[in-house]
């Protein structure tokens, strides 16, 4: 089944209001073309997870898309702290918003136990944190501790999670959704397969036959998923091994637009609103910088040592 579509229709036919978002992109394969076209369809009360979250949860979250967020931190990384996830956490703008904060084991193992079928998974690392004295929207639900059916021991068990819908980003799948990535891998496997369903947005469409060749890539199963779109260059300002390196400069252009409501307003008039898609976005990043620095970021071809798959 072919289920390749736009990005406005993978969203606008699969996230609503009010919806449990897994966004894939831990540290790269970021679904950028996917978080502007959230921004630009006007989604709200979003819950959002992913451990090691970066700008993208920063810009969901200054464009008033976000009423609950479940992470282990949010930062702009080489850029410092995240200047719209400050001001709502702070001072509430542009809205409020609920932070149910875990630590980066205890939250992609939640994701796995939700991939699992499991209801819960045991962790050790937030036993004795300040994590366990504040409980936000999860209530009692945060965590529990109990005694080991086998030694005695007091046991943290965290519950799964299973969101609505997981958008992850990939270097290539097929027609039918089977979802294909390498790089770092983070809890991008685990969080699609925890959610009802997938938006899978790659940098290129191959034929099954492609994906067959070599399987052990291939993250996401067709069945789970929903929608898949063609979306080259859609990791950007971010990363894609293979394809093209993080725009450095952008990102700090990012960090200090965000510094202000206004100047991050001026970037979401520029780069969101003010372009249709990606095709769009990328045109216009060729005439404000030049095709120059657009090709630079592009990664050279290296093959990998050659596998053989003979008996």
């Amino acid at each position: 089944m072919n289920k390749v579509m736009s990005m406005a229709q993978a969203i606008g036919d699969n996230v609503s209001d009010g919806g449990f978002l897994f966004i894939g992109g831990y540290i790269c394969r970021t679904p950028f073309g996917a978080i502007h076209e959230i921004i630009r369809q006007g989604k709200k009360d979003l819950t959002i997870t992913r451990s090691n979250a970066a700008d993208d949860f920063d810009m969901l979250i200054g464009a008033g898309a976000v009423g609950r967020f479940i992470g282990t931190f949010l930062s702009l990384g080489l850029y410092g702290l995240a200047r719209c996830y400050r001001r709502a956490v702070e001072h509430g703008i542009p809205r409020e918003i609920e932070v149910e904060e875990y630590t980066n084991l205890s939250l992609p193992m939640m994701l796995m136990a939700g991939a699992m079928g499991m209801p819960f998974v045991p962790v050790n690392d937030m036993m004795g944190s300040d994590l366990l004295n504040v409980r936000a929207f999860l209530g009692e639900n945060k965590f529990k501790i109990i005694d080991s059916p086998f030694d005695g021991r007091r046991t943290l068990l965290v519950p799964a999670l299973h969101p609505d819908v997981a958008i992850i980003h990939v270097q290539q799948a097929d027609e039918e959704g089977n979802a294909q990535m390498w790089g770092i891998g983070g809890d991008c496997q685990m969080g699609a397969n925890a959610a009802s369903k997938v938006i899978v947005s790659c940098e290129r469409l191959v034929s099954r036959e492609i994906v067959g060749k070599d399987p052990s890539r291939t993250i996401v199963p067709a069945f789970k998923v929903a929608a898949v779109v063609e979306d080259p260059f859609g990791s950007h300002p971010g990363y894609t091994p293979g394809f093209y390196d993080v725009d450095q400069s952008f990102g700090y252009m990012y960090q200090q637009a965000s510094n202000t409501v206004e100047g991050f307003q001026a970037f979401l008039d520029e780069w969101v609103y003010g372009v249709k898609d990606r095709e769009e976005y990328v045109s216009h990043y060729i005439e404000r910088f030049g095709y120059k620095q657009f090709n630079d970021l592009k990664a050279e071809f290296d093959y990998g040592y050659p596998v053989s798959y003979s008996y």
